[in-house]
C-alpha cells in the first residue's frame, strides 16, 4: 500500500511499522481561532475545544485501535487586523499566508508553537468547502517558534468536519486525489463513520501481520474481521494484480462503533487501488453472503472472482478464486434461492410434511457453500427444492381446523354461563383455545389439535356443570313451594271447621 511521510515539529511520536511510519502516540494540536472583523465567530472557544479535544480526540483513539491520541489547546478568538476583502489576492482567493502570519503572531503571545506537532487554523469565514493543508515554501516565524505547515478550516459544529481536517493534516493530504472514491466509507473523504482499511494502512494502524496478501490468480478462503474491532487478527485482504500493478483491498464493515449509526455500506467491501498516484481509490463492490445478486464479484480481465461465502461472529469468510468459481457459486446460489423459495411457498400453503428434511438439506448446502464446495452445495439445494415441492399438508391440519372451529362455537355458548365454577372452567377453556390457535399459527398442528380438544372438554364440562346447578336451583325452589302449599291448605281447613 501507499505509505505516508510526515514532517512534524518537535515532540512527534512516529513508530515504524513494516516499512511505514505509524502515526501513533500523542499528537499535540494547537487550534488557532481567528475571526475577521466583519465575520464574527458563532462558536465559543469552549464549544470548539470540547468538540475537538472531546469527540474528535475520542474518535481517533477508537479508530486507531488506541495507537493515536490527540491533545493540545485552543486560543481565544483572535480578531484579525484587516477585513476579509483586504486579504484577497488578485485572483480573489484569500491570502492564507498573510492570514496565518497575523493569526500565529497573535497566538504566539500566549502559546509556544514548539510544544505542538500540528497547527489547525480555524477561521470564522472561509469560502472553501473542505479542509486545506498549506505546506509553506518558507516557515512563518513567530516569537515562540516557526510553523512549516498548517491546516485551515471554517468553524463548524459538526465533529466529523474537524476529524476530516485532522486526517488530512496527519498525512492523507498528500494522497487526497485517492480519497474521492471512498465517499461515505471514510471520514477523510465525506463520511461520518469509521475510516477505511486503506486509510488505516496508510497511517500504520493496520500492520502487515493483519493483512492477508494474495497474488492473483489463486484459490484461497480467507477470514476478514470487521474493521471496527480493535485487536482483530485479519483486518484486510490485499489482492495484487501482477499484470497491471493495481490492487484490490478487501475489508468488512458492520454496524459497530462509529459505524453503528453512520454505516453506508454493510458487508464485504471491495476497493480498487490503482497503481497510478493520481488515480482515486474506488468502491467496486459490497458483498453479502447467501444472495446470488450480492455475494459475488468478478473481474473478467484478471480471471478473478471474490465470493462472500458466509458470515460468523468473527467476520466474513471470503473466497478469492478464478472465474470458474464465480460460475459454480452462481449456480449453487441460484439453487439455494430456489430451494428457499420452495420451502417458503410450501410453508405458506401449510405443506409442512417433509419440510424438516428440506430445511436440513438447505443447511447442509450452506455448509458446503461456506467451504467453497459449490457443486456439492448445488446438488443438496436441488434436492431440498424437490423435497419442498413434494411436501404435503399433514392430516393433523384438517383435524386442528375442525376442532378449533368447534371450540370457538362452544366458547361463544359459554358466554351465557352464570355459575362461578362453570365460568372458571370456561376461562380455562379459553386459555387452551388461545394456545391452540397460537400453535396453529406456528404450524404445530399436532399441538393445536391437542389444545383444541382440551378446550372443548373444558367448555363441555362448564356447560354440564352450569346445567346441573340450574336444575338443582329449580328443584330447590320446588321443594320450598310444596311444604308452604300444604301448610296453607291445612290452615284453611282448620278455619272452615270452626
Amino acid at each position: 500500500m501507499i505509505g505516508i511521510a510526515l514532517t512534524l515539529s518537535s515532540g512527534s511520536n512516529l513508530l515504524h511499522v513494516s516499512g511505514r511510519e505509524c502515526v501513533c502516540g500523542t499528537q499535540k494540536v494547537l487550534l488557532v481561532l481567528a475571526e475577521f472583523p466583519e465575520f464574527q465567530h458563532l462558536s465559543s472557544r469552549l464549544e470548539i475545544s470540547r468538540l475537538f479535544f472531546g469527540q474528535v480526540a475520542q474518535y481517533f483513539e477508537v479508530v486507531s485501535y488506541g495507537k493515536l491520541s490527540i491533545g493540545g489547546n485552543a486560543t481565544e478568538w483572535i480578531t484579525l487586523p484587516r477585513l476579509y476583502d483586504q486579504y484577497l489576492l488578485p485572483t480573489q482567493q484569500p491570502d492564507l499566508g498573510a492570514i496565518a502570519r497575523d493569526s500565529f503572531s497573535a497566538a504566539a503571545q500566549t502559546f509556544n508553537f514548539t510544544s505542538y506537532n500540528q497547527v489547525l487554523l480555524v477561521l470564522s469565514f472561509y469560502p472553501s468547502l473542505a479542509t486545506d493543508y498549506i505546506p509553506l515554501p518558507s516557515p512563518i516565524a513567530t516569537r515562540t517558534g516557526s510553523v512549516n505547515a498548517f491546516a485551515v478550516i471554517e468553524e463548524d459544529r459538526d465533529w466529523s468536519v474537524y476529524a476530516r481536517s485532522v486526517a488530512l493534516m496527519l498525512g492523507l493530504w498528500a494522497d487526497r486525489s485517492k480519497l474521492s472514491g471512498l465517499g461515505q466509507l471514510d471520514v477523510a473523504a465525506s463520511g461520518q463513520g469509521d475510516m477505511s482499511a486503506w486509510s488505516k494502512i496508510s497511517f500504520g494502524w493496520i500492520n502487515d501481520t493483519q493483512i492477508t496478501t494474495i497474488a492473483a490468480p489463486v484459490r484461497r478462503i480467507v477470514l476478514v474481521n470487521p474493521i471496527e474491532i480493535a485487536g482483530a487478527a485479519s483486518l484486510a485482504i490485499r489482492i495484487v494484480l501482477p499484470q497491471i500493478g493495481d490492487q484490490y483491498l478487501i475489508e468488512a464493515r458492520q454496524p459497530l462503533g462509529y459505524d453503528s449509526d453512520a454505516l453506508q455500506e454493510y458487508g464485504v467491501i471491495i476497493l480498487s487501488v490503482p497503481s497510478s498516484p493520481n488515480a482515486s481509490v474506488q468502491l467496486r463492490g459490497v458483498l453479502r453472503p447467501d444472495d446470488v445478486g450480492t455475494a459475488i464479484f468478478r473481474d473478467l480481465t484478471e480471471d478473478l472472482s471474490i465470493i462472500a461465502l458466509n458470515q460468523t461472529q468473527a467476520g466474513f469468510w471470503v473466497l478469492i478464486g478464478r472465474l470458474q468459481d464465480w460460475r459454480d457459486s452462481q449456480r449453487a446460489l441460484y439453487a439455494l434461492s430456489r430451494a428457499t423459495d420452495a420451502i417458503n411457498a410450501a410453508e405458506s400453503q401449510n405443506r409442512i410434511d417433509g419440510l424438516d428434511l428440506a430445511r436440513r438439506l438447505v443447511e447442509n448446502a450452506r455448509a458446503q457453500l461456506s467451504i467453497a464446495n459449490f457443486r456439492e452445495a448445488e446438488a443438496l439445494a436441488l434436492s431440498a427444492e424437490t423435497t419442498a415441492t413434494g411436501a404435503n399438508i399433514p392430516p393433523d391440519y384438517y383435524q386442528a381446523v375442525q376442532l378449533i372451529t368447534q371450540a370457538e362455537d362452544l366458547k361463544t355458548e359459554a358466554q351465557a354461563l352464570i355459575s362461578s365454577q362453570s365460568v372458571e372452567l370456561a376461562s380455562r377453556g379459553a386459555i387452551e383455545l388461545e394456545n391452540a390457535k397460537q400453535a396453529f399459527i406456528a404450524k404445530n398442528f399436532t399441538s393445536a389439535k391437542r389444545g383444541a380438544q382440551a378446550a372443548i372438554e373444558l367448555f363441555n364440562q362448564a356447560k354440564q356443570l352450569d346445567l346441573t346447578e340450574r336444575i338443582m336451583g329449580i328443584l330447590g325452589d320446588i321443594a320450598l313451594i310444596i311444604p308452604i302449599a300444604v301448610l296453607a291448605y291445612a290452615l284453611r281447613y282448620q278455619l272452615k271447621s270452626r
